[in-house]
């Protein structure tokens, strides 16, 4: 193969002039784009809660992402959720035979306007913690008061430990029966499997356990929490309610809660450095490997392509998954045992057959009868004409970088600390996320990693048109 006569800045300029660069160009802009944002959107203390589920516990399980409501032509539900100090709050005591009563009311309302039921997978989440020094236990009744006027008791005058939260939940075992009770009130049956997220929201009638078949009641929804202290003035209690909807964010979200486009920000910078340095370290230093070779000639020659042949023969994805799964590496070092694989190889190879043609043209015997020594023939005059081909190389070798993580990190072998777009994937097929129907989560990370190889395969086939006389362009 003969080397391009184009030097390396022309090349890059003539390569964007094409049709297939400036696509390239194109797609690559909104990947860095991506990069830019990302610390904006999702600093890195946030990637270091990556893996800390109790960081995610106010946004909703395997929810959608929020856009897709315009396609639906729904009003999909939205996370509601009421902090202590939005809840009214009422107190007054009360002196009977000698003994304190202290009574306190909390009182939220919050609307639900949506055409479906929130979050069936986590629907709701209501924590009370009643606090007092002079007594253990309190008295507690929670109430759940629909538009319609019909209540759900979930607690009744239970004797609840002070300093202490007491969880709430639609799998709470008085939540199912006390959602169950109120199907019976209104159809005289208590449902098999009453599910609390439909009967809570659902209008009442002979299917308001049916999630199919139930219509969903608009309005006005009211949470009541009644607290009584005995001997205890000073007692007081705090509440908290988070509604779990269907829709969260740009990207959705995954099983354990995660904010996916955080992923997906932080995937484009880790994939764009993890595979351009590869490419770039292993590329060039196999390119100065190959002119150093075919350059001297002899022993070096034979000593450089024996090495190439080595390691061109070497499984080299087998002994990272073994490497990664006795080690657990972080993704820098599976970068440096990338490097120390590719020190040599077909790059090396194929520049070594271009350099014995340009040793025998006039400006390098020009520069030998000067007095030029090898190394500066080798870096001032060889490697600049070999260069171009070595961008085509990088560019083509950048996605085979990127899908070699990703298949890491899908694998379960990846980076454990750092949210990759591989790792998305992986975690997804984990959860049966295609099996569930939860698209986003395989088909945005999917994309990612596809526009970023598209990108340099286009870039790289746009510097094959010019340093490639037979598909240059006219």
């Amino acid at each position: 193969m003969s080397a391009p006569a184009i030097g390396a800045k022309e090349a890059f300029k003539e390569a964007l002039k094409t049709l297939s660069g400036k696509v390239a160009f194109g797609l690559l802009l909104i990947i860095v784009l991506m990069g830019v944002a990302t610390p904006i959107y999702a600093p890195y203390n946030v990637v270091k809660a990556w893996s800390m589920r109790e960081v995610w516990m106010d946004n909703p399980p395997c929810a959608a992402p929020a856009w897709v409501q315009f396609f639906v032509h729904k009003k999909l539900p939205k996370t509601i959720i009421i902090e202590n100090e939005d809840f009214h709050k009422s107190a007054s005591t009360m002196e009977h035979g000698g003994v304190t009563y202290k009574f306190i009311y909390l009182d939220a309302y919050f609307d639900y306007p949506y055409d479906e039921f929130p979050n069936k997978i986590s629907t709701f989440i209501l924590q009370v913690t009643p606090t007092a020094s002079n007594t253990n236990y309190v008295i507690l009744s929670v109430t759940f008061e629909r538009p319609d006027g019909g209540k759900i008791t979930f607690v009744s005058d239970s004797s609840v430990p002070v300093n202490k939260t007491l969880e709430l939940r639609e799998t709470t075992k008085d939540v199912v029966e006390a959602a169950g009770s109120y199907v019976q009130s209104i159809t005289g049956e208590f449902p098999k499997n009453p599910l609390p997220y439909v009967i809570l929201f659902a209008e009442k009638g002979e299917y308001m356990n049916d999630p199919k078949h139930a219509e969903v009641l608009k309005g006005t929804y009211r949470i009541h929490i009644k607290c009584i202290a005995v001997g205890d003035p000073n007692a007081n209690v705090a509440a908290r309610f988070v509604l779990y909807g269907r829709v969260y964010g740009m990207a959705g979200t995954d099983s354990y809660r995660r904010d996916l486009m955080i992923g997906l920000l932080w995937g484009a910078p880790i994939a764009l450095a993890f595979g351009i340095v590869a490419a770039v370290v292993v590329n060039l230093v196999q390119t100065i490997l190959g002119v150093i070779s075919g350059y001297f000639g002899g022993k070096v020659d034979d000593a450089v392509q024996r090495v190439a042949e080595l390691m061109m023969i070497i499984p080299v994805l087998p002994i990272l998954i073994l490497i990664s799964f006795i080690y657990h590496i972080r993704i820098w070092t599976l970068l440096a045992i990338l490097v120390a694989f590719g020190i040599v190889g077909a790059t090396t190879k194929t520049v070594r057959s271009m350099v014995p043609s340009i040793k025998e043209e006039q400006y390098i015997l020009a520069a030998k009868s000067y007095g030029a020594g090898s190394w500066r023939i080798i870096f001032k005059h060889i490697f600049p004409r070999v260069l171009p081909y070595t961008f085509s190389l990088i560019a083509t070798a950048v996605p085979a970088y990127i899908f070699l993580e990703a298949a890491l990190s899908f694998l379960g072998l990846g980076d454990p600390i750092l949210p990759t777009w591989g790792k998305i994937l992986g975690d997804a097929e984990v959860a049966n996320a295609a099996y569930y129907g939860y698209w986003w989560w395989i088909v945005l990370p999917a994309a990612c990693i596809g526009i970023t190889a598209m990108a340099f395969a286009l870039l790289g086939y746009a510097f094959d048109k010019v340093i490639n006389p037979r598909l240059r362009e006219m």
